[in-house]
């Protein structure tokens, strides 16, 4: 490689990439190295890696065959660790060290890559552990190769600082350890019985490691600030060489760390995975960590990486709760699954299991009916110059569930949307008519719907049934501050009609009427001066004042709580690899990873 480097469709025929994969020994000390590995370019694009891998498949092959004899490539990780060992301590000369450093990983890791596919770990192991030149002397150390490898990408993480001139190697190390990580989906056999992850596992370092993962997505470092003016990094951008590692991606390394941080916590579910119980227990710098994620919502890393925090860790929920801008949080969620109308669409789901653990709390519920919202562009089914956050997470809930039961039909999705409403609905204050209409809309198209089905759809009926508690639940405890609600009621009252008979529906329609016939009553007394909206809002404010409360029958307070499936991992492992794959620039041929 070195200065020959020019096309990474060349490189089935670079002499020096030949020559490792020979089965010439070649010594650790020899100048063979600095020719290989000294050269300068930013991380592979996934195309190019693509690339890469399919090119260089033959090329991988006879390295296999030949190094089991040359060890080859045990001397390149040598010289790997020789190099490291020196950029974790006191150095003089770190840049160009930094450089052969973060180019033995990338082919390292191309090399793994390879091996991965085709073969099972125990002839990993084999590949790293077939012995190169003079390796007694060189290492102190009684742990494998494999092991001192993986130990030393870890340290290099932890201990290198993050600098202009040590960005690439750190992007190297990340999508190194998901390299190998990514053995456990080409492999039947149980993570925590890959000797690969019980390195990764039962580091020293592991604490550390977590977090300075996080450390990388608080700091959202840009890829731009790395260039440092070299010369030659210019003329390959020149050349073509060399697109962005991470097209629309400012920080490719918090992305990669975030990535690596899901894979992590999401493994060793049955054991002691010492970086989930790290994430678990981070309390210090919040606001940094809070405000990183909202950054980032878009991506689905990152509402897996909140949603874990939300659920797991006790000190972050009570500062998004307590502290936090919430609508930073919660208006790109909104948006996320406003959008959203894919039934495999697992971003939406993650935001909607979100939003039902926030409602969970009722300073939550209070505070959203508080915060204002103007101006929302991607909100087009109205046009709303202002509303209250409240109102938002209820046109956007009742929407997806309207749609969801009349076209996609996942019982999973509309469940959680209820939930949301329903453990918000005692807090309902101030409800926009445009959000009173939704509500009531929502429940009259249902309606329809499950009586042109002679009452036998049954998840209809439960969302029926949860839209009229929620109603009740509202009217219960907010009624003297949503006369819109009220006003809605009284003009759409004949769509309860069908449902005072059915033994599903009568005790909850019971109250709703008791409400339908208090304000009808005083707006009877009014006759013909109520002929307009305002004089008729105007009476239902006046009468809720004197609204009778013991009138309505009492009913259990609606609260849904979200539990997390008994094995998280069948649905959790899968997704993360999804999002690997897709988002950090590494190839694999997917299709190969094993069924969940």
């Amino acid at each position: 490689m070195g200065v020959q480097l020019s096309r990474v469709e060349d490189l089935p025929n670079n002499k020096l990439l030949l020559r490792l994969a020979s089965p010439e020994k070649i010594s650790i000390d020899d100048q063979f190295w600095n020719d290989l590995l000294l050269f300068e370019r930013r991380p592979f694009t996934y195309k190019e890696d693509e690339i890469i891998f399919e090119k260089c498949k033959n090329m991988c092959t006879m390295f296999a065959a030949n190094n089991l004899k040359s060890g080859n490539f045990a001397s390149m990780i040598n010289v790997f660790l020789d190099n490291n060992s020196r950029l974790v301590s006191p150095a003089t000369n770190l840049a160009t060290l930094t450089i052969l450093s973060q180019n033995a990983l990338l082919i390292i890791r191309n090399y793994l890559r390879h091996l991965i596919h085709k073969y099972p770990e125990s002839e990993i192991i084999r590949q790293f552990e077939a012995p190169g030149n003079d390796l007694s002397d060189k290492s102190e150390s009684n742990d494998s190769i494999m092991a001192q490898f993986i130990n030393m990408v870890i340290d290099t993480i932890v201990h290198v600082p993050l600098t202009s001139n040590s960005y690439n190697l750190h992007v190297e190390c990340v999508r190194t350890l998901l390299t190998i990580l990514s053995i456990s989906q080409f492999t039947v056999e149980n993570s925590s019985l890959l000797k690969s992850y019980q390195i990764i596992y039962e580091n020293k370092q592991g604490e550390k490691l977590l977090l300075i993962l996080v450390q990388r997505i608080n700091q959202r470092r840009p890829e731009e600030d790395q260039s440092g003016g070299s010369i030659i990094l210019h003329i390959a951008d020149f050349l073509g060489l060399l697109s962005s590692a991470s097209e629309n991606d400012g920080s490719p390394l918090a992305r990669s760390s975030v990535l690596l941080l899901t894979v992590l916590i999401n493994h060793f579910s049955e054991g002691n995975n010492i970086y989930r119980n790290v994430l678990s227990n981070i309390a210090d710098d919040l606001d940094k960590l809070f405000n990183s994620i909202c950054m980032a919502l878009n991506r689905e890393e990152t509402t897996l990486l909140l949603y874990y925090l939300l659920h797991r860790n006790p000190h972050f929920r009570n500062y998004v709760l307590t502290e936090a801008d919430i609508t930073s949080l919660v208006v790109p969620m909104l948006q996320t699954i406003y959008r959203a109308s894919d039934n495999n669409c697992h971003h939406m789901y993650m935001s909607l299991i979100i939003l039902l653990i926030l409602t969970e709390d009722n300073i939550f519920n209070k505070k959203i009916h508080t915060i204002m919202i103007k101006n929302l562009s991607w909100y087009t089914d109205r046009s709303l110059t202002e509303i209250s956050l409240g109102g938002l997470i209820i046109l956007v809930t009742t929407r997806t569930v309207q749609y969801n039961l009349l076209k996609m039909r996942d019982e999973y999705l509309h469940t959680n949307c209820l939930a949301a409403l329903a453990n918000m609905s005692s807090q309902f204050t101030h409800l926009h008519s445009y959000v009173c209409q939704r509500i009531i809309g929502l429940f009259e198209v249902l309606a329809k719907t499950y009586n042109r089905a002679n009452q036998e759809l049954v998840a209809i009926e439960r969302a029926l049934r949860i839209i009229l508690e929620v109603l009740n639940s509202c009217l219960s405890n907010q009624l003297i501050h949503n006369p819109n609600l009220i006003y809605t009621l009284l003009y759409k009252k004949e769509i309860f009609q069908s449902f005072r008979n059915n033994p599903a529906f009568h005790d909850i329609i019971h109250n709703l009427d008791e409400v339908v016939q208090y304000f009808t009553s005083k707006l009877d007394l009014e006759g013909d001066n109520c002929n307009d909206v305002d004089t008729v809002s105007m009476v239902i404010i006046n009468a809720s004042h004197h609204w009778p409360i013991h009138r309505l029958q009492k009913f259990p307070e609606l609260k849904f709580k979200y539990v997390e499936e008994d094995k998280p991992e069948e649905f959790f492992v899968p997704y993360v690899w999804s999002l690997v794959c897709e988002h950090s620039n590494i190839y694999w041929q997917s299709s190969l990873f094993k069924q969940h």
